[in-house]
């Protein structure tokens, strides 16, 4: 462009995850009893307080519209409904979002016969990388977004993701 530039003038700020946030937790590391200890907690207090979940699902995205939270829940309603039940009540959804439409509320219209958790605090970077390797799945299915930061943290985390094409 014609334009001589200093060093001190030109930053670059690469897109990308961090690989030391945000990783596989080895089943032989030491942090890996703090995925266990976070996975048999998604039960805690529900009805089958003593099962540790086989599959949990994982939303971890804003409580607004676009994001369509509750159709995730009823999409895990559908899924559980065509389990039987005993492997239905191994599963959970975990929702990690906060404000925003009332998801208890929706939840127990939705969905009031199978296991829907959710976070009560916001985590740090360790806290959600141990979250998304608690997890087998993320859900994003927002309307409108080209791609979804939760997304790309669970993938280097090492679990797999569902998202719809939205061109967003």
């Amino acid at each position: 462009d014609g334009c001589n530039y200093e060093d001190w003038q030109i930053t670059y700020v690469p897109h990308g995850i961090n690989e030391s946030h945000f990783f596989p937790i080895s089943k032989d590391s030491e942090g890996y009893k703090s995925v266990l200890d976070l996975r048999k907690s998604f039960l805690t207090g529900k009805k089958n307080k003593d099962v540790i979940p086989e599959f949990v699902f994982l939303y971890n995205s804003r409580n607004i519209r676009r994001k369509q939270t509750a159709d995730i829940i009823l999409a895990y309603k559908t899924f559980c409904d065509k389990l039987p039940k005993e492997k239905a009540a191994k599963c959970v959804l975990v929702l990690h979002t906060q404000n925003g439409t009332n998801l208890i509320e929706v939840k127990d219209v939705l969905c009031p016969d199978y296991n829907v958790t959710f976070t009560n605090k916001a985590f740090n970077v360790h806290e959600m990388n141990t979250l998304y390797n608690a997890s087998d799945v993320l859900i994003n299915i927002s309307s409108n977004e080209g791609w979804g930061l939760s997304a790309t943290e669970a993938m280097m985390s090492g679990i797999c993701t569902i998202v719809n094409m939205t061109g967003g």
